[in-house]
């Protein structure tokens, strides 16, 4: 199929903005995503810098990271989900831009990339690894959400808008991410339903990267 525009995305995001966030909040005592955002968090100090990638209206991830104590950065392409985000959380950075592209400054205790990245073409998954590895300190951890397909490119309605996913399968994607010296530390499809949902929760090695640590 043809690659939409890096922009065709963030547009509808930005034209279902409202009724993306009502979803949001309506769900969000019945996803996984606090579970592994504990997981996550667990070993950070109070006032950790935390960079959200794909950040969204900033609800309910976001609220929850400063609700907790940590500092937190977002990055997203939608203007309209940002005005959301920027009224929800007063007390944190915003930059609006491309993930590809977009300069968030600083290093980072921890990313989340929560339903964002399968947005991007699959070809630019390892380039967006490699991001994530350059913005986060040494030891740092990283949690990130993928399609489970292995399809590199379908599209599917959301609010009468057309949304663009892409996904290698689970393996070839640990084995990016393996290869940026980000090594798996857990792993799940926490939605098996329709083409699956994979969680991660990597690690930035801090040495040598073990042979195995791929498939694990």
């Amino acid at each position: 199929m043809t690659i939409p525009a890096a922009n065709t995305v963030t547009q509808a995001y930005t034209r279902i903005a409202a009724a993306w966030r009502a979803d949001r909040l309506h769900t969000s005592t019945e996803a996984s995503w606090q579970r592994l955002l504990d997981r996550l968090t667990e070993p950070l100090a109070t006032g950790a810098h935390v960079l959200d990638v794909g950040c969204g209206c900033g609800e309910p991830m976001g609220t929850y990271l400063t609700a907790a104590g940590y500092q937190v950065t977002g990055i997203d392409g939608s203007a309209g989900l940002l005005s959301f985000a920027r009224k929800a959380l007063p007390q944190a950075t915003f930059h609006h831009g491309d993930m590809r592209t977009v300069d968030p400054g600083g290093s980072f205790d921890a990313i989340v990339a929560w339903d964002s990245l399968f947005h991007v073409p699959r070809t630019d998954h390892a380039v967006m690894f490699a991001r994530f590895a350059t913005w986060l300190q040494p030891g740092g951890r990283l949690l990130l959400s993928l399609g489970a397909s292995g399809d590199a490119g379908f599209t599917a309605p959301l609010h009468g808008e057309t949304m663009y996913y892409s996904s290698y399968s689970p393996r070839q994607s640990m084995q990016l991410l393996h290869e940026t010296g980000l090594l798996v530390e857990h792993r799940e499809i926490d939605d098996p339903g329709g083409r699956g949902h994979l969680a991660i929760i990597a690690v930035k090695s801090s040495g040598e990267i073990p042979c195995n640590s791929a498939t694990r």
